[in-house]
């Protein structure tokens, strides 16, 4: 087997993350060496390189500048969670209002039924009175459903259309 194909054989294990660290050191000092090497190995000796620490210098003030990203994330983290409380707090208010609104109108209902009541009144101290105008009050009724009705069938399905 040739070192090209080793090395092709290599990638695919590393592509699949079953290498081993000596074959990954092996991966680097290939690509670093640069020696003479197949044209489509090219492009994985520009990866190779690139995740080699003393190919990539740190870039001025870094530190300062993720202890300030940190700093702001931890800002918003912060006015998140006094927002959240906020919300958490009104819901709370919420609820309780609307126990003690409860609460309130029950007391009063309840208040309300325990005093003595009247039995309701009759209207009408004669029965056939009553039934004369209970009679009149339906007949009236059965009237006007019956104009309804007959209203309702003269409409064709023409008309409706």
């Amino acid at each position: 087997m040739t070192q090209t194909e080793n090395i092709r054989m290599l990638l695919e294990k590393f592509y699949d993350g079953l290498t081993t660290e000596a074959e990954e050191k092996t991966l680097h000092d290939y690509f670093r060496q640069g020696n003479d090497m197949a044209e489509e190995l090219k492009e994985e000796q520009l990866f190779f390189r690139a995740m080699q620490p003393e190919d990539c210098p740190v870039p001025v003030a870094l530190g300062e500048r993720l202890a300030r990203q940190i700093n702001q994330w931890n800002t918003v983290e912060k006015t998140a969670r006094r927002s959240s409380q906020r919300a958490s707090l009104r819901w709370i208010t919420a609820a309780a209002a609307s126990l003690l609104l409860v609460v309130s109108v029950s007391v009063f209902v309840y208040h309300g039924q325990g005093k003595a009541q009247q039995p309701p009144q009759d209207t009408y101290t004669n029965q056939e009175d009553a039934y004369a105008q209970t009679s009149k009050a339906l007949l009236k009724f059965s009237k006007s459903l019956n104009k309804g009705i007959e209203k309702a069938q003269e409409i064709t399905p023409k008309q409706i259309d």
